[in-house]
């Protein structure tokens, strides 16, 4: 753990509620406004987060690790089995989404946060996690979207194919995947900063889900820089240095953030 810190960051863990937050700050002059939160992926924790969260926060952010349930400290899983995934994975995905306005309420209250220079970000679940914050979250300044898909009716067909028989508390957790599906909601996301990125080889999440929302997405922004699809080719399912450039570079350069 020792070795993941920076002398050029302030590392500090704290916990809203039950919930662990890893808190990284530029040591700047400067007290930074920015606030990037930044979600871990399937399988993966918090503490995992940290190398990248670096990166970040060497870029003048103010990184937030949030730690989802079942993940990490707060549980563990079979996660390679097809079945965990399936019975799990959108319960921890809501969950997600249910706990983030009281995250968002303490970063506001506790570490004097902007709430309006506030991001989003994730790989994998954490990156479907953000899009999903960020389509129903109005004054988000931005999504880093990595690996992940806006397309839910994608994950809810995905979670119950090739089954004969699917329980109703099943049924009920897609259910909730098809209402909150971002595609569906494309109108509220006209103009506001969408950073898409997949790896084309990546076997886990179909990069073409993320495509074809890109797709119907983009006709809706008037201002068509600000919506940023990219599959990098020869790449899996994997949050590449090029991807963190190129995000970076975007917010800089497109929205000053």
């Amino acid at each position: 753990m020792k070795y993941l810190l920076s002398d050029f960051v302030d590392f500090e863990k704290t916990y809203v509620d039950d919930i662990p937050l890893y808190v990284l700050t530029p040591k700047t002059q400067e007290k930074t406004k920015k606030t990037i939160i930044f979600y871990h992926g399937w399988s993966s924790d918090a503490k995992n987060q940290i190398f990248r969260g670096n990166i970040l926060a060497s870029y003048g952010y103010r990184v937030v690790l949030p730690e989802s349930r079942l993940h990490g400290e707060r549980g563990t899983l079979s996660y390679e089995k097809a079945k965990t995934l399936k019975n799990y994975f959108p319960r921890v995905l809501m969950h997600n989404v249910e706990e983030f306005p009281k995250i968002y309420k303490f970063l506001i209250e506790n570490l004097d946060v902007d709430e309006d220079n506030i991001a989003v970000g994730g790989h994998s679940m954490g990156a479907i996690t953000a899009g999903g914050l960020f389509t129903f979250k109005k004054n988000l300044k931005v999504a880093l979207l990595f690996n992940g898909t806006m397309d839910w009716s994608w994950i809810a067909n995905s979670l119950i194919e090739g089954e004969e028989e699917v329980s109703y508390e099943r049924l009920r957790m897609n259910d909730f995947l098809i209402q909150m599906n971002p595609l569906v909601q494309a109108d509220d996301l006209s103009d506001r900063p969408l950073i898409l990125f997949n790896g084309a080889e990546d076997s886990v999440v179909d990069p073409n889900s993320m495509e074809k929302f890109y797709n119907e997405v983009k006709d809706k922004y008037k201002n068509k820089e600000l919506i940023y699809f990219k599959k990098f080719e020869y790449t899996y399912h994997q949050l590449t240095t090029q991807m963190l450039e190129e995000a970076i570079r975007f917010m800089k350069e497109k929205i000053s953030f």
